[in-house]
């Protein structure tokens, strides 16, 4: 009997083995990045000394359908990518796109701003090899990038959502996180959609786009994932609008609606008194 349950326990061991071992596979991108498709911004954080540190930025385009995520990295050698398919979007043969790297080995290069404006000027992406990989771990998808030795420089991609207003990605090994709306949106209004959890700052940049950001440094643990609702900023001003063209009309019909009511008892009196009137004719006549 013990036999038999030892036999059973293998079995099942390598039937769990087997299938996380089938689950992990290399990713191969058929086609090259576009460089021009995406936006380098040295971010520093205000700082006056000009320190940098790894930041994801992530750019939601106006279909809101595809996100372009732009990694400022420094001194890494891999990056976990969570691909937002469990939402809805993404695909299970290409959970990134538009793949783009310019980066330059740690050793031979200086992480300053002058680098990675120089890096960000590039017209070829870098000769660095590097591997994809896409796994299940704890039930959710993870792509992940490694390099053969630690790099600083730009990391761009495109991620596929389901193309709703909502933007959720789990929180990446970054310190500084950055989502920038598409022109014409914004976040903050309880009623039409909010940042959960709150951001650290939100600006509006040159193109008059609203940027959230988050530092992970002051996040709780149990803030694993970052949830963004994004509306119009016409929104709230057409919702307020109906509003009160709702409440006219409700005015209106309670007006039309006593003024019948008074133009009915008017009525009613004058018959009353007829009535009254024809009554008292009779009796007399009589």
């Amino acid at each position: 009997m013990k036999t038999k349950n030892m036999f059973i326990l293998l079995a099942l061991l390598v039937v769990f083995m087997s299938g996380c071992i089938d689950q992990k596979r290399e990713i191969t991108l058929e086609e090259p990045g576009n460089i021009s498709s995406y936006e380098y911004e040295v971010f520093l954080n205000d700082s006056n000394n000009e320190t940098l540190a790894n930041t994801t930025t992530y750019y939601i385009l106006e279909d809101k359908v595809d996100v372009q995520a732009v990694h400022l990295v420094i001194n890494s050698s891999e990056l976990e990518i969570f691909p937002p398919e469990s939402l809805g979007g993404g695909s299970d043969e290409e959970p990134i796109k538009n793949f783009v790297h310019l980066v330059e080995p740690t050793n031979v290069t200086v992480a300053d701003p002058d680098t990675f404006m120089r890096l960000s000027n590039s017209t070829n992406v870098s000769e660095m090899n590097y591997t994809l990989t896409q796994d299940v771990v704890q039930g959710m998808r993870v792509v992940t990038l490694e390099f053969e030795e630690p790099v600083t420089g730009f990391i761009a991609y495109t991620l596929e959502t389901p193309g709703t207003q909502t933007f959720t990605f789990m929180r990446p090994d970054s310190e500084f996180i950055r989502v920038v709306l598409p022109e014409g949106y914004v976040t903050g209004n309880r009623v039409f959609g909010i940042a959960r959890p709150s951001p650290s700052n939100t600006t509006i940049d040159e193109e008059g786009r609203q940027t959230l950001l988050w530092i992970s440094s002051e996040m709780r643990e149990r803030e694993e994932a970052i949830q963004v609702k994004y509306y119009t900023e016409s929104a709230p001003m057409y919702f307020f609008a109906a509003i009160i063209a709702l409440l006219a009309g409700v005015v209106i019909v309670l007006t039309r609606y006593s003024r019948s009511k008074k133009e009915l008892e008017s009525v009613r009196e004058i018959f009353e008194l007829e009535k009254e009137y024809d009554e008292k004719k009779k009796r007399k006549n009589k």
